[in-house]
Parts: C-alpha cells; structure tokens; sequence
C-alpha cells in the first residue's frame, strides 16, 4: 500500500495554537479522502516547534471508476417524425461529451427518456493530493496569522520550506510561494539539511539531527527523562502534566537536566519555590530539596543550560521572597482595607464589598443548614480574599488562595479559616474535588452564588459558547456542593437573599433555564433517563432530593406496577391541570366512591410526608402506588364534569390536590412520553 508525507517547515509556532492545529489537519484530512473515496489506514498528525504536516499510510493507489449515469430530454423531445435526432439531443450529447452509441431508452415517470452511462476514471491518489493540499492546509483556521512577502502570504508564521513525498516521488504542488520537494531541516543548531531518499525513513532521519516530530513521542520522553533522573539522583518530584504538555510544545529535543538554587531560599513555603521556578523557568521543584530539573531544547550544554537556569531561578526567588517576607508584614486589617481599593466587577462593586455580601450570605446558608458554627463561618468568609492584595499574588496570579492560606495560618487563624482562603474555589473544574470541609464549601457556595446573581443583575449573562466569567462552571460547582455534601437546601431561598444583599433584580426565567441546563448536566451523568429527567428538573431548586427522586424513579420505572399507577396519576392530572384552584369541601363528596379515595388520599398524604421529610423517595413512591386502585375505582364510577357547578368544582378541587402530591418527586405528566 502506498503512503504519502508533507511538512510545513516554518518559524517558531505559537503553542497556543498546538491542539488546533492537529484537530483541523486530521478532520480537513479525513474529509478529503472520505469526499474523494480513497481508502487509508493511518493518519499521523505531527507537530513540533518549527513544523507540522502528516504521514498517511496504507493509501489506494487511486479513486474507484464510476459509471455515471446522466438523464436527457424525453424521447419525443429528442427525436422528431422521421426519428432523427433534434438539437435538444445532439446539445444533450455535446455537453455530455457522448454520441448516439452511448444512447440508452429509459422509462421514468411514465414517459421515455433519453438515457446516457459515462464511465469516469479515478484519479490516482498522487494527482488528488496534489491538486487538494493547498486547499487542505490553507484551510486551517488560526486564533491569529501573519502576513509577510509583501502582505502577498499568510499563515500562522511565515514558511521557510515544504516537504512532499508520495512513496519514493516528490509530489508536485506549490503553496506560499515554495515548492515541495524532499529536503527538510533538523534542529536549528544540532541538526541540519536532510535530503530525503526513503518516506519511511523521515522520523528516523529527524531523530538523528535532534527533532523528535511527534508531539505524543516528546511527551514520553520528557516522562522518560523524569523517571531518569529521579531514580539516578533518589529525588522526589511530582510529574506536573500541564507543564509537561508546555515543555514539549515549546522543544523540538527536550533533554532533562538537573540544577541547584540557593539552599537560603528553602525557608520559603514549597507552593512559592515551585510556582517561582515553574512560572519563570517551566522548570520542576524536586520535593524537600533545593533542587530542579529543567529541560534543554537539545543536547550537550548541560553545564552552560545549569549555570543559566540557576542564575535565573535564583533572581526569582530573591524576588518572590522579598514579596512574601513583605506580605507577611501587613497586618490583616490593613490588607481588608486594601480590598476596597481593588475593583472586583463593575456594577457590583470592590472586593471589600465582595467579601461583605459572602459574609452575610454564607451566614444565612449556614442558618438554613442549621450549624452552629456561623461565627468561624462569617470570619472565614471576611478573609476568603484576603490574599487579593498581595505582593506575592500580584507576581504570581496562581499562587491566589495558596498566600490566602499561608498568611492566615501565619496569623494565627483557625484552620477552618486558613484552609477556607484556599479550599473555596474549589471545585475549580468538572473533575476537581468538594473539600467536604463544612465551612469551605459553604463560603464557597455563598461566593458562586453571590456571583451568578451578580452577573445576571448586570447583565453578563453567558450566551452560546461564549461565558467570560465562568457562570456555568460555578452553577456547576453549586449543584455538586450542596449534592455532595447532602445538603436538604433550597437554591432558590439563597438566590432571593443575595439579590437582597446585592440590591440588584434579575431576570428569573433566565436564571432558572440557566440552572436547569447545568443541572440536567448532571443528571444525564448519573444516567438518568430523558422522561424522568424532564420530570425531576423542575425540582432543580432543591437538587439533593431532586437527585434523589430521580434515581428512586429510575429504579421502578421499568416495572409493571409503576407504569400502572404512573397511568391512573396521569388521568388525575389530566383532568384537573386547567383547573387553579385546590380548594374542595369533603361534606360536597355525595358518592361513597369519592369518600374511600378521600379517605385514602388522608392516609397517603401523611405517610408521604414522612418519607419525604427523611429524603426516603423510595418509600415515598411505595405509598403513593397504593392510590392506584382507588383512583382506578373512581373513575370507573365517577364523572367528574358533573353538570352541578358545585359538585364539578369541587370534584376538580379535590383531584388537583392529589395531583399535587407528585410535585415533590417530579413532573407526572413528562413520564412515559
């Protein structure tokens, strides 16, 4: 089978730009030999620094034949009396470039036509690529391009070269001003110019003059070089993956090697010497120790590289200590002073007024909860931001909640308190923890929600994929809260309070789709089913039970007995949801019918708030199955729509107060549709 291979040589890439890069390439790719019906194995992304392109194996040699079958004009539009052919067939066949052999008669929608078969040969997969890789690759999309010769080309950088094989022969195209041919460049100082003979041999090549093309392949060997110098140097050292990802983006070789700073910087706390050294070197902190390993683009300079790195680091370092020994200093009414000066959003004000309104909310949570604690509640609220304005966090955003903890601790607050300055803004993404640390997670919901509210007071509210503020991530992280650590709490309850203490309105309908939306997230990932999630999201307000009723739902939804009386509750709510009133006298019930299910309903009702109040869903549903024979009873011996207005209205009255029961469990009418 055949194989084809084109690079893209050109200046420094952006790493910005890695991931979307790869993503566009394989799909315009992928669209192009599924339009083009060429059959492949494999396609390889690669990307590195100073080029990208693609090694596709196991192509056809070409394009299956196609017979195309094209329809003409009628017959008797074709041919006239004396059964020649007419202009309208002799321009059919011109255009079709056939001639009257190639004629076939056809029946179509009752009437004869001319018919003609054109056999169309395949392409050969070389002369496809050719006319299609300029297309393929200035179809790829850039966050932002450079112009250069004149403004006459543009691309993500200007290129320097293009490589294009199809087995053994270099494919004929033309893009940016350069011709492809089968010279590439290996590393800008270690490598050199590479004439190549064999496609297979490419990787091969490249390694040999320092460029390691695939990206997955420079990962590993960052781990592999980790691992290395771990086990030879009997270091501790925590395998960062983000900063693995940025090292192999920004190398072509990445060659590990290990460094010392001064052991003076050692009294700082870890989480600084490792943002100081990860921040302004992509270097990692091996733990307890003042060392580092960094990564050389190459090989042989480990000396010059060492002596390079250390310097740096321990300029940084000299730096962050003298903003943490600074910070230390400043008394923490000073710095709450300071979060006034600081704008936390305009329209809903500073950061001092930002740690106020979670203050008195997560009071109030933490009152709605029922616990105790609310004074440590409230102190450690106040302080949550209290690292804000920070000499450290201004030099080093990452280290936000980190100094919040490290300087109350130093303070001499509870650790409640300290570790809340951190803990808080977590969960910080879908996979990240709950702390389960009670005064945490209540700050932390009285921050998400104080900022959900905030923003659609004023208007910032996400539309599309669009969402600056990260609203849905923290809806996300309320829903999980208040889940997670089985809080009985009413979303809506503590939304009414911070539009109180925000003294801001907003548009309810809005909020409430937008908490559905992130809540029916959740229930598709618990595996909920469609008609039982439209039925419990109405509940979304109080998303403990909500969950709960679901999963009780989904575990009787496939028996019998359920469907049955899900059945009889729907004819109840069918029958009584245009009317608006629950209001009925049991002295106006004139059937003795109507009596037993009153009766019934009595029983039920106060069996099933009792399930309920305990969140027992389970049994909640046990009982109200056993108003199905009643309701059943009923119906077979009762009409409703009586022409007494009295009876009718109360009949209606009494049947919309039993549909009401299921309110607390869902929606009736969304199951089984």
């Amino acid at each position: 089978m055949n194989k084809l291979l084109f690079e893209i040589g050109m200046e420094e890439l952006p790493s910005s730009e890695y991931k979307n890069i790869k993503k566009q390439l394989n799909e315009n790719i992928e669209k192009f030999l599924k339009e083009n019906n060429l059959k492949y194995e494999k396609i390889n992304i690669f990307i590195s620094p100073r080029r990208f392109g693609s090694y596709i194996t196991g192509l056809s040699d070409s394009q299956p034949d196609k017979v195309e079958e094209r329809k003409g004009p009628a017959k008797s539009v074709a041919y006239n009396e004396n059964g020649e052919p007419t202009k309208a067939l002799l321009g059919f066949l011109k255009g079709a470039k056939a001639t009257e052999k190639d004629i076939i008669i056809k029946e179509f929608k009752g009437n004869e036509y001319v018919f003609i078969k054109i056999e169309r040969k395949g392409k050969t997969t070389k002369k496809l690529f050719e006319e299609n890789l300029p297309k393929i690759i200035k179809s790829i999309k850039f966050k932002k391009s450079m112009k250069w010769g004149n403004g006459d080309y543009e691309f993500v950088r200007p290129v320097h070269w293009i490589l294009g094989m199809y087995n053994k022969e270099i494919l004929d195209f033309e893009i940016f001003g350069k011709k492809a041919s089968n010279i590439t460049y290996g590393h800008r100082f270690f490598g050199g110019k590479i004439e190549l003979k064999e496609i297979e041999k490419y990787f091969e090549e490249l390694k040999n003059n320092y460029v390691i093309a695939n990206f997955e392949e420079r990962v590993q060997k960052i781990k592999n070089d980790l691992q290395q110098l771990k086990e030879k140097n009997n270091i501790k050292i925590e395998q960062d993956e983000d900063l693995i990802i940025e090292i192999a983006e920004l190398t072509e070789y990445p060659t590990g090697v290990i460094g010392t700073f001064n052991e003076k910087y050692m009294k700082l706390p870890y989480e600084i010497i490792e943002v100081t050294v990860k921040h302004h070197q992509r270097s990692f902190v091996v733990k307890d120790e003042n060392k580092y390993i960094s990564f050389q683009d190459g090989i042989g300079r480990e000396e010059n590289i060492i002596k390079g790195y250390s310097r740096v680091i321990n300029a940084r370092l000299d730096d962050a200590a003298f903003y943490y020994e600074d910070d230390l200093k400043v008394s923490i009414e000073d710095n709450l002073k300071s979060l006034e000066k600081i704008t936390y959003q305009k329209g809903i004000g500073n950061y001092k007024e930002k740690v106020e309104r979670i203050e008195k909310l997560s009071e109030f949570i933490a009152n709605e909860l029922k616990i105790k604690e609310v004074k440590e509640i409230k102190r450690a609220a106040k302080l949550s931001k209290i690292d804000i304005p920070s000499n450290v966090v201004y030099e080093f955003p990452e280290m936000q909640g980190i100094m919040g903890r490290i300087y109350l601790k130093n303070k001499g607050e509870t650790e409640n308190i300290y570790l809340t300055a951190e803990e808080h803004y977590h969960p910080i993404e879908e996979n990240d923890k709950v702390t389960k640390n009670i005064v945490s997670d209540i700050v932390s919901l009285a921050d998400r929600i104080d900022d959900i509210v905030g923003y659609f007071g004023i208007g910032k509210i996400p539309s599309g994929s669009k969402d600056p503020f990260a609203l849905r991530r923290k809806s996300f992280g309320v829903f999980r809260i208040i889940i997670e650590n089985d809080w009985d709490i009413d979303i809506k309850n503590i939304v009414k309070k911070a539009s109180e203490i925000l003294n801001l309105e907003y548009d309810e309908n809005k909020l409430e789709d937008f908490f559905k939306s992130r809540f029916e997230t959740i229930l598709l990932k618990e595996g909920i089913k469609p008609d039982i999630l439209s039925s419990v999201i109405t509940n979304y307000n109080k998303p403990l039970r909500a969950i709960i009723s679901a999963k009780a739902l989904l575990k009787y939804s496939d028996s019998k007995e359920f469907k049955e009386f899900i059945t009889a509750f729907q004819r109840v709510n069918n029958i009584s949801k245009k009317h608006n009133s629950t209001e009925y006298q049991g002295r106006l019930f004139v059937e003795e019918v109507e009596k037993n299910l009153f009766e019934k309903y009595l029983e039920t009702k106060a069996q099933l708030e009792d399930k309920i109040k305990i969140l027992d869903y389970e049994g909640a549903m046990e009982k109200l199955i056993n108003l199905k024979e009643a309701i059943d009873t009923y119906f077979d011996n009762i009409f409703v729509m009586d022409k007494d207005e009295s009876i009718r209205l109360n009949r209606l009255g009494f049947l919309k107060t039993i549909s009401e029961m299921f309110k607390d469990i869902g929606d009736v009418s969304k199951l089984y549709q």
